[in-house]
């Protein structure tokens, strides 16, 4: 498999040698400001080329702008009076519109045409605009098609991912707690290394999210898929603090207690929870580009009927308040699981409509 550094490499190399081909054989002047901009605004995802992409162009417009306004207003000056009169120009306007990348490049395209093009200004700035803007579209182009590296689809698949493996954990939990060989403290040594990937994939996934919002355009805050990040960023968040937590506790002697009836019910919906994240992935990841709504299966339940069994009541009375304590601890984590399955498959739901 390439590894992300030379296929980006590989990548950049392909596009500009493409640009650079067209631009040969169209015989127009300033052709090399296309692979300038090829080789400005590729930075590995279709996010952050798209954003410097933009500021880049539209810093080279407000700059092209600039310099032919100001060199006909003050290019009788001399240039140590009018092209600073032009620069402050420049500045205003791309502050106004909050341009950071894009303020260099349009500061630099008014010294460009106020020193070196103010004899051809009316050929250098349309064809400086045209060959940046076919630049940024080649390099937009070539993630699409070489190796695509687009952040909303690897946001996506990370967070889905992520929910499979923690149903897995929580299935393997389930079956291990059933009764294995193992020692119980290693398996509660690895349990808790599983539990720490976990958070570790989320906080990964955090760290991405600012490339993935940026290809959602201005508004990606209130964009669907962007809601439905947070919303499965939230659920796994409690689902791995709530397995945390799980483990942490002092697992109860149940059937020494005579709880076998509770144990088994609890063992048996963590199960069923852990399937129903593997459900979640298939359901959203059957179609990356539209949501779809959630299963339409009935969610897990917890059991508390097991509660009400008259072993169970009996045994019960025979505990001390340590003991009992215990036992709510424990089923006030499942209790919290499955109110977090509920609490996300209604959000879910009001997200698609």
């Amino acid at each position: 498999m390439i590894r992300p550094g030379l296929r980006d490499g590989l990548r950049l190399a392909a596009t500009v040698a493409v640009v650079n081909g067209f631009t040969q054989v169209t015989g127009l002047p300033f052709a090399y400001y296309a692979s300038l901009a090829v080789l400005s605004v590729s930075v590995g995802t279709y996010g952050n080329t798209l954003e410097l992409g933009r500021q880049r162009l539209i810093g080279t417009t407000v700059g092209a702008i600039v310099v032919v306004f100001g060199y006909r207003a003050w290019g009788e000056l001399p240039a140590v009076v009018g092209l600073p009169l032009a620069l402050l120009l420049a500045r205003l306007i791309a502050g106004a519109l909050r341009l950071s990348v894009g303020y260099s490049v349009c500061c630099f395209v008014v010294v460009m045409g106020w020193l070196s093009h103010e004899e051809q200004l009316g050929i250098w700035i349309p064809l400086r605009v045209i060959w940046t803007a076919f630049g940024i579209l080649m390099a937009l182009l070539s993630l699409r098609l070489f190796w695509p590296s687009q952040a909303r689809v690897e946001q996506s698949q990370g967070l889905l991912q992520l929910l499979a493996d923690l149903g897995r954990s929580l299935e393997a939990g389930a079956v291990d707690s059933a009764g294995t060989p193992q020692p119980a403290r290693l398996r509660r040594q690895e349990q808790m290394q599983q539990i720490r990937s976990l958070r570790a994939t989320l906080l990964r996934l955090r760290e991405q999210r600012q490339d993935a919002l940026l290809e959602l355009g201005p508004l990606a805050t209130r964009h669907p898929h962007a809601r439905m990040w947070e919303l499965l960023d939230q659920a796994s968040e409690a689902l791995i603090l709530s397995l945390e937590e799980r483990k942490r506790l002092p697992d109860p002697p149940w059937r020494q207690w005579g709880l076998e009836e509770i144990e088994t019910s609890g063992l048996a919906f963590l199960g069923e929870v852990g399937s129903r994240l593997r459900l979640w992935q298939g359901q959203l990841g059957t179609s990356p580009r539209r949501l779809r709504p959630p299963p339409t299966a009935p969610r897990p339940e917890l059991p508390l009927e097991a509660l009400q069994a008259p072993a169970v009541l009996a045994a019960s009375q025979r505990l001390e308040a340590a003991q009992l304590q215990a036992v709510a601890a424990q089923l006030m984590v499942l209790s919290r699981i499955q109110q977090t399955l509920e609490s996300c498959e209604r959000q879910w739901q009001a997200i698609v409509g």
